[in-house]
């Protein structure tokens, strides 16, 4: 089997959800990391600056569940969503629910973290890099994100009530079950660990009880590794 390659920013949690995804498949993959401050090859091979992008023979795909979706028909084993149709359907709702309510405002919340701990944004952005010259592309950097994401001190609680209040919700939904389907992992499970991954970096909210079993139960399927990048 020829091996797919995914262009990614190795910590973006978008691009961490496909690599978990071809770990389940078993899937042989090639990567290619993208500098966050340059999106040039992201934009040649499809059109777009968004990353994950996966490319399959003459084939690229953009979106992390548009590129879930891909495999799963792709490489249907094992399967990442029920036969059964209205399991499939609700699978779906789930999964699209695990992006919107926290794949933002996880993001904005570690941003806040991150970029409030000298150094981290390097570590992350250029992590081959010493010198000088780093704190001053790290300061660049933390403007863009910001500007981008939109995170401040006045928007962190907002989106740590958010948060809580769906991890309340996730937690619910699985009630001690291992995965939110009969059949699992899915790719509702997927988007749900991955999108609240980010949260680790938040040392008060990653203790409160509703998001700290929501982290533990993620960690089935989010190596300890990638949480560690999120974490300070």
């Amino acid at each position: 089997m020829r091996a797919v390659k995914l262009l990614q920013i190795p910590f973006s949690h978008n691009c961490i959800k496909v690599r978990v995804a071809l770990a389940i498949k078993k899937l042989p993959y090639d990567i290619e990391n993208i500098r966050p401050m340059d999106r040039s090859e992201v934009i040649r091979v499809s059109g777009q600056g968004l990353v994950p992008v996966l490319v399959d023979g003459e084939k690229a795909v953009a979106d992390s569940t548009a590129i879930l979706l891909y495999l799963d028909e792709r490489y249907p084993e094992p399967p990442l969503r029920p036969k059964d149709a209205a399991a499939r359907n609700l699978c779906l709702v789930l999964e699209d629910w695990a992006d919107r309510a926290f794949m933002e405002a996880s993001r904005r919340i570690a941003y806040h973290n991150i970029t409030g701990t000298p150094g981290l944004v390097s570590r992350l952005f250029f992590p081959n890099e010493t010198g000088l010259a780093v704190r001053l592309k790290e300061r660049i950097a933390i403007n863009r994100v910001r500007k981008r994401f939109r995170f401040s001190p006045e928007r962190y609680p907002k989106d740590a009530a958010e948060v809580r209040r769906a991890a309340e919700l996730a937690t619910e939904r699985l009630g001690g079950r291992p995965w939110l389907m009969d059949q699992g992992p899915t790719v509702a499970d997927i988007s749900l660990a991955t999108m609240s991954a980010p949260l680790a970096a938040d040392l008060r909210l990653r203790e409160e009880p509703a998001v700290a079993a929501l982290l533990a139960w993620g960690a089935k399927l989010v190596p300890e590794d990638v949480v560690a990048l999120y974490r300070r």
